[in-house]
């Protein structure tokens, strides 16, 4: 058995945020509606948010590592501590 997937986990606290409104709400109060609305909406909802936050996070890391092959000096400090070899 390989390593848990991230999606499984994902789905796991899905059921798991559900259960809990289940048993906080009872089943026939309205607001038990509004909680499984508001669990299925915003999990697809904070995957899409999370996309981007690495999408641009990978953006920036991508031209600090092309600037740093470029032997730029990306963080304001010059390279006098590296040997020439």
């Amino acid at each position: 058995m390989g390593p848990p997937r991230a999606v499984d986990a994902c789905r796991c606290r899905l059921h798991l945020s559900l259960l809990i409104g289940e048993l906080v709400f009872a089943a026939g109060c309205a607001r038990a509606e509004h909680v499984e609305v508001g669990v299925l909406a915003g999990s697809p909802l904070s995957a899409f948010l999370a996309t981007l936050v690495l999408v641009a996070r990978n953006r920036v890391y991508r031209r600090i590592a092309e600037a740093q092959e470029r032997g730029a000096d990306v963080a304001g400090v010059g390279d006098g501590h590296r040997r020439r070899d």
